[in-house]
């Protein structure tokens, strides 16, 4: 059973304490592309959003944010294409900064504490959505969306579809998924947190594991993406999963 299951249910229970507005999108990534009013994929998004250009800001430091992610082996767990939005959408903030709360849910049935780190890795947008420019750590998201984006139709049903699109593009192992964001108000982002604090003790342990496993006893609680040793620790994943690869190409061979 996934670490994640019980906070899962934690997430149900918040959202059936909370008004919000339910989109349904298609769970293939060839559907979910139909329709988008802006671009999705490397590169989309090229530049910084200077504060002249945004039409609105999420999770600025000053209004607070929090952000994190789920998975687990039970698809029933999961409303596969699901999105939901706690608060004013995009087009209701023009001109405004709101607290911000992004959580992803992710079902597979392949999906185990080996995948913890690359799942991580497309927890954010970063630059694969035109008109977004997201900041972040491992449990805050500060966005921003340009004018351009907002006039073309941007909303959070947009960033919930790129999401989707990003995860399920870089992950077979994903077979469902579903988003919840929150903009309403700090006190609704504050009950939020404190699921996020409790899930980052979890995925830290979970990679300590991971990691113990392969033979390296780390005690790192740094985000990963902002670590200085991410590039050795990226290496030293690629030099095991070589060897992972060698050894299934050495039993084969003793096998045929």
């Amino acid at each position: 059973m996934s670490d994640f299951n019980e906070y899962i249910e934690k997430v149900r229970e918040y959202l059936q304490g909370h008004n919000g507005r339910e989109f349904i999108c298609p769970s293939s990534v060839e559907e979910l592309r139909k329709g988008l009013p802006v671009q999705v994929g490397p590169g989309s998004n090229p530049g910084i959003i200077l504060r002249s250009d945004m039409f609105a800001e999420l999770g600025n430091p000053a209004e607070g944010s929090t952000g994190f992610i789920l998975w687990t082996e039970d698809l029933a767990l999961i409303r596969d294409g699901h999105v939901t939005v706690i608060g004013p959408d995009v087009p209701e903030l023009e001109g405004s900064s709101q607290p911000f709360a992004q959580v992803m849910m992710l079902g597979g049935k392949n999906l185990n504490t080996e995948l913890q780190e690359k799942i991580e890795e497309y927890q954010h947008i970063s630059d694969h959505l035109e008109g977004y420019m997201v900041r972040s750590s491992s449990q805050s998201i500060w966005g921003r969306v340009s004018k351009d984006a907002a006039a073309k139709g941007f909303t959070l049903e947009t960033l919930g579809k790129a999401l989707m699109i990003t995860m399920k593009t870089n992950m077979s192992e994903v077979d469902a998924m579903e988003i919840v964001f929150v903009t309403s108000s700090k006190e609704d982002l504050n009950l939020l947190s404190e699921i996020a604090v409790k899930v980052d003790d979890a995925r830290k342990a979970i990679i300590k594991e991971v990691w113990k496993e392969r033979g390296y006893d780390l005690d790192c609680d740094l985000d990963c993406n902002s670590c200085e040793y991410k590039v050795t620790c990226d290496d030293i994943r690629d030099i095991f999963q070589a060897r992972k690869a060698k050894g299934k190409e050495e039993i084969a061979e003793s096998e045929v």
